[in-house]
């Protein structure tokens, strides 16, 4: 008994991971070296303390800590949820959150346990991959954006020598004009979000809103490729909370693949429907090449690829933003008839 006793304490002091215990009255009994070494807090300050008062937990994680206490108090586990905690200084620490119930001997819950991974680096590793393969896409749209406004450029210009020669009616032509302007603004703005690193923010967005963007910044390269978009919003409700800049790079990455797929042109049918009140589901259906059976099990993996100039990145990083939107992806497809992907998303609250 003494042995697994120094065993546990061996296990709590020298681990690298910040480890909080509480009792069931919910009070700090003790914590480890390495909360003081990721957090900044000091034992005295922490031991003691009822969890409501703990200093470092942020109020915009009120309700994820609400939920996971509660979820703890009724003997379940929570495992790996990726949070925030505050560092002393003011800081905001990445961590990766588990708990569990402590039981004695008999079964029942004396109190339980708060573990947290300190994933700083791993997020910022991460957030670099993301941006890079953004600006990887947002050079490979470039020549279809310079064609795209290319043409309301001429016509602005064509206008302009009309007016200077003092020829037609000249409100028509501020009209045309300011639409054409209009219309490079909007191209312009949608390729500077894909290429612009942004801080992650989810809110409730409207996902038609969202993929027509999406369909306005790709509409030049699919023109060029003689591909046609089809997009079909069914009835039912249309928003869902997300981060409006991850999930536009999750879908210009599906969408270009598509356009790129199909050499000879073809059709992309995008529909957005929902089976339940707590699931929305993305359809996104092309005619291009396919990709074979044994090559369908490796997407995802670094690097891997069936496009000859390919990183293999864009889609292992379209995979992690969709499970960090706690939604799932499919894939199927058949050579020389196309592919099909189908994105399930949680509905807004």
């Amino acid at each position: 008994m003494k042995a697994k006793t120094e065993q546990l304490e061996s296990f709590i002091e020298n681990n690298a991971d910040a480890i909080l215990i509480f009792n069931n009255e919910g009070f700090v009994q003790r914590v480890n070296e390495a909360f003081v070494h990721i957090f900044g807090w000091s034992k005295v300050e922490v031991i003691g303390v009822e969890l409501h008062l703990l200093p470092f937990i942020p109020p915009e994680c009120s309700e994820e800590f609400k939920h996971s206490r509660e979820q703890v108090l009724t003997g379940r586990s929570v495992n790996g949820v990726d949070t925030k905690r505050l560092h002393k200084n003011g800081n905001l620490v990445n961590v990766l959150l588990t708990a569990s119930p402590i039981l004695d001997g008999k079964g029942k819950q004396i109190g339980w346990s708060v573990i947290f991974r300190d994933i700083t680096e791993w997020k910022i590793a991460q957030e670099h991959l993301q941006n890079s393969e953004k600006l990887s896409v947002a050079g490979q749209l470039a020549a279809g954006i310079a064609h795209e406004i290319r043409n309301p450029i001429t016509s602005i210009k064509g206008f302009i020598q009309l007016m200077k020669s003092g020829f037609g009616e000249k409100p028509i032509y501020f009209d045309i004009m300011t639409s054409e302007i209009e219309r490079i603004e909007l191209i312009l703005s949608e390729l500077l979000i894909l290429a612009k690193p942004q801080s992650i923010k989810f809110e409730r967005k409207d996902i038609r809103v969202l993929l027509s963007q999406v369909m306005t910044l790709l509409d030049s390269q699919a023109i060029l490729n003689n591909v046609e978009f089809l997009a079909e919003f069914k009835p039912g409700a249309t928003h869902l909370y997300c981060d409006e800049n991850q999930l536009k790079q999750v879908f210009i990455n599906f969408i270009k693949n598509s356009i790129e797929s199909m050499r000879d042109g073809g059709k992309i049918t995008l529909e957005v429907s929902s089976d339940n009140d707590q699931e929305m589901m993305i359809r996104l259906a092309d005619q291009g090449c396919g990709i074979p059976k044994e090559a369908l099990s490796k997407l995802g993996q670094p690097f891997y690829t069936t496009k000859e100039n390919g990183t293999g990145l864009g889609f292992m990083v379209s995979k992690k933003i969709i499970e960090n939107h706690a939604g799932k992806i499919k894939v199927e497809s058949e050579v020389n008839k196309g592919t099909l992907i189908e994105i399930t998303l949680p509905f807004s609250t």
